[in-house]
């Protein structure tokens, strides 16, 4: 018994979401949108799977499309691709750690 409970927590640990980047097209001759006529942007999602990514883009798209009446949104299922934020590990010059040589 405890040992189906201790699976299922690491399967749900293992689950963890995931980021992705969609590529975005928008379409928007009166510019109310961007100053932009014709754009292209990458939004950054996230979901477990690929078709996730796929299903809250379109999602996005619909919702801003309802925002913005007369401006045509649209996805890319081809350019989706993982997205991993930069991790920038914080770097200290040596002086300043706190810790110091001292001759006794």
């Amino acid at each position: 018994m405890w040992f189906t409970v201790l699976m299922a927590k690491i399967n749900r640990v293992s689950a963890a979401p995931q980021y992705w980047q969609v590529q975005i097209t928008v379409e928007d001759s009166d510019c109310s949108f961007s100053i932009n006529p014709n754009m292209t942007y990458r939004k950054v999602v996230k979901a477990n799977t690929l078709n996730g990514a796929i299903r809250q883009a379109a999602s996005y798209c619909n919702k801003y499309m309802k925002h913005y009446p007369g401006v045509f949104f649209s996805y890319s299922t081809e350019n989706v691709t993982p997205y991993y934020y930069p991790i920038r590990l914080p770097s200290l010059p040596e002086d300043s750690t706190g810790v110091r040589k001292i001759k006794i």
